[in-house]
């Protein structure tokens, strides 16, 4: 009876047993080996998922960071399919302009505005896209724009679109892109008072 081998030609007789391209010469190796791959996926499988949330930025921050600053009606949305590797659905979105508080000059001279945002239905195909507000005709919105070549979107899509109530309040849209959080102390006058104060 020999011993064991040992050392470097252990290693290498060992690859040699279980090299793929000579087929695998211990059924038991194989055995261990789908035994550990099931209980890593058992464990995988059963750990706790978590999630992470982070808080906006406030928004002095991110009218800063806006290229425009306007306050708007949402009159007509549009879905669109695109084809990028996949269909996926896009939807523009038509606001009339109420006011501006910063932004281009053309702004202060158009009526409308057009977004183009990620997400949205037609009969056939749906995309939904969290962090994308759900915006729907009659939404009165605060919108902190960026600018992207001709078209323009929320800054941080949600962070951006800031939904309006009945008491002029200011709501951020939650993960259904539709408003669930009150932004305390914050209204289009004192929003807009801040921008153009603002050197």
């Amino acid at each position: 009876m020999t011993s064991p081998p040992t050392g470097t030609t252990a290693t290498l007789r060992r690859v040699k047993e279980l090299d793929p391209a000579r087929g695998f010469r211990h059924g038991a190796d194989v055995k261990r080996s789908l035994a550990a791959l099931g209980v890593l996926a058992l464990v995988v499988a059963a750990a706790p998922g978590e999630a992470m949330t982070v808080d906006a930025a406030p928004l002095t921050v991110l009218t800063r960071e806006a290229d425009a600053v306007v306050r708007g009606v949402v009159t007509a949305t549009a879905p669109e399919v695109r084809t990028s590797g996949r269909r996926e659905v896009w939807t523009r979105v038509t606001v009339a302009i109420d006011d501006v508080a910063s932004g281009p000059r053309e702004l202060a001279v158009i009526d409308t505005l057009e977004l183009l945002l990620p997400g949205g239905e037609t009969e056939d195909l749906g995309t939904w896209v969290p962090g994308v507000p759900s915006l729907l005709p009659g939404d009165t919105l605060v919108l902190l724009l960026e600018r992207h070549g001709d078209v323009w979107q929320p800054l941080g899509y949600s962070l951006g679109a800031l939904f309006v109530d009945e008491a002029e309040r200011l709501w951020r849209a939650g993960v259904r892109g539709r408003p669930t959080t009150l932004v305390p102390t914050a209204s289009w006058e004192t929003l807009s008072e801040e921008t153009l104060s603002r050197p």
